[in-house]
């Protein structure tokens, strides 16, 4: 005969205590469930054009805009210009003068960053190879 059999006591312990596993789990379920749904959706905060120098028309100063596309007939993207815009060659930050620079020596790959809910330019970089001191 088991111990539940014999002390009434002992059984009223152990199915109390797996009613409380029980209700604990419950509990960390219903936690988990309702942190899962309290999340906050993905949106997009950047886009990326990669293409070409030669589909880039960039101004002659940082300011106002520049027209980029993917390839030749691709839509054009008109993309503005703001003040915390920053340029690279490879990983270095460097002036727009001195990328407009590297640009116009030859087609090369240049990456355009911006954000797709103003169409605001947040980086513009070349590829390493594109530095011109």
């Amino acid at each position: 005969m088991s111990n539940a059999h014999r002390n009434p006591l002992a059984g009223l312990a152990r199915s109390g205590r797996l009613r409380r596993a029980g209700w604990i789990a419950a509990a960390i379920g219903a936690l988990a469930m309702a942190a899962a749904g309290a999340q906050v959706p993905l949106r997009t905060v950047e886009e990326c054009l990669e293409t070409g120098t030669d589909l880039v028309a960039l101004p002659g100063v940082a300011g106002g805009s520049l027209s980029a596309s993917q390839c030749r007939g691709c839509e054009t993207l008109r993309l503005k210009f703001d003040q915390n815009t920053r340029y690279f060659i490879g990983k270095e930050l460097v002036p727009y003068a001195r990328l407009r620079e590297a640009a116009a020596t030859g087609n090369q790959r240049i990456y355009v960053f911006y954000r797709p809910d103003t169409r605001t330019l947040s980086r513009l970089s070349l590829e390493a190879g594109a530095i011109a001191k």
